[in-house]
């Protein structure tokens, strides 16, 4: 086994042809493939993190493969920063990869510590990951060679199983869940809609891609600065993802529009068998329409027109759960050495989270109890009004 560390992109892209053989042999996420390196990398790349790309070779074959990057890491929130490594694209990832070939996972751990084995970093903190046997081989093997390695759960994501089509996962959700999309249904027949879909690129396509990159900037992630278009960098890669995705049929577009406006729009993004749920946006004009939730539905309805055995939410907020006919939980881990500040600092901060758990607790239940007084003094003065 030959291991190679990539700390520059053009040395990648001579990589493109082995590293798709690689991604579809492991069923790697789109997040992993190398048309999204590629985009991240025209977007982000000048004065972003420097590669440091990790891979392993067999008899002339990628067998195993981790794409990280070097740059400044937070010790803790707010807190100072160190030179440490994290995973290479990680604005805007559902999740990543470590991507091993079937019959070849053992190749993770010898791949893992050749990646460790500079000293120009003080810690890795990778996330979120999703669980492999790879990754345990390679959690294993950094530990083994004296390596501190936390882990905790990161992300708990809504997954929908529908290998036998829509009717048959709808029958499998509660009565009730049913009964609220046929009020949704009903409630957006009242009103002229239209649903529109592109997943091939050409000018009407991409006319399409830009709104519903506006309508992004309308949501309410444009208060909070998540939104796809404010920041020029942001929109720069979603174009760039678009440009090498979509010719593949691996991103689709779904823009709901209601009396001519439009009210709500999803970002898809295909690799094998499942359709993920990049982004959701909805224009809070039509909230009682309930928009988001009825694009959300008709995503699904598209992805199982596609021949899709599965929709991954890469999320289980808000009513998502009710849609899961399963969960799958991304990982957080921070490898730094044991005698080290850092290993001090991320130990102090493993004994005070019990403290400051219960203090978020703490001022949840006061939020709630303060929003509860307000509605009902807000409902009293409305009926004595």
């Amino acid at each position: 086994m030959r291991i190679e560390i990539i700390t520059d992109y053009q040395a990648l892209a001579a990589l493109r042809s082995a590293w798709r053989e690689l991604h579809d042999a492991a069923g790697g996420s789109p997040f992993s493939s190398h048309e999204w390196i590629e985009a991240w990398a025209e977007a982000f790349g000048a004065g972003g993190d420097r590669p440091r790309i990790a891979c392993a070779w067999r008899d002339g074959q990628l067998v195993s493969a981790l794409p990280m990057g070097a740059g400044k890491r937070p010790v803790m929130r707010n807190g100072p920063r160190v030179a440490g490594l994290g995973m290479l694209c990680a604005d805007r990832a559902g999740f990543h990869d470590f991507l091993a070939a079937p019959g070849h996972e053992d190749a993770a751990g010898p791949l893992f510590r050749e990646a460790l084995a500079a000293r120009d970093w003080a810690l890795a903190d990778l996330s979120p990951l999703r669980p492999s046997p790879a990754w345990d081989i390679a959690v294993r093997a950094a530990r083994d060679a004296g390596f501190v390695c936390r882990e905790r759960d990161e992300i708990r994501a809504a997954v929908c199983d529908h290998p036998d089509g829509w009717e048959a996962y709808l029958a499998g959700r509660s009565k009730h869940f049913r009964k609220a999309l046929k009020d949704d249904a009903r409630r957006l027949r009242r009103h002229e809609h239209a649903f529109l879909v592109a997943n091939r690129p050409g000018e009407d396509a991409d006319r399409l891609l830009e709104r519903v990159l506006e309508l992004s900037a309308r949501s309410w992630k444009a208060h909070l600065g998540t939104d796809f278009r404010t920041d020029p960098r942001i929109s720069r890669f979603i174009r760039a993802l678009w440009n090498r995705l979509a010719p593949q049929g691996g991103m689709n577009l779904l823009l709901l529009e209601i009396d001519g406006c439009e009210a709500a729009g999803a970002i898809g993004l295909d690799a094998g068998d499942t359709a993920y749920g990049f982004t959701v946006d909805f224009d809070e004009r039509f909230a009682r329409l309930s928009p988001g939730r009825t694009v959300v539905i008709e995503a699904m309805r598209q992805a199982i027109g596609r021949g899709k055995l599965r929709s991954n939410a890469l999320r289980a907020t808000g009513f998502l759960p009710r849609l899961a006919t399963r969960f799958e939980t991304c990982t957080r881990l921070r490898v730094c050495r044991r005698a080290s500040a850092v290993n001090a600092a991320l130990a102090a901060q493993d004994l005070l989270r019990p403290i400051g758990r219960r203090f978020r607790e703490q001022r949840k239940q006061k939020t709630r109890k303060r929003g509860a007084f307000v509605r009902r003094s807000g409902s009293q003065g409305i009926e004595t009004g």
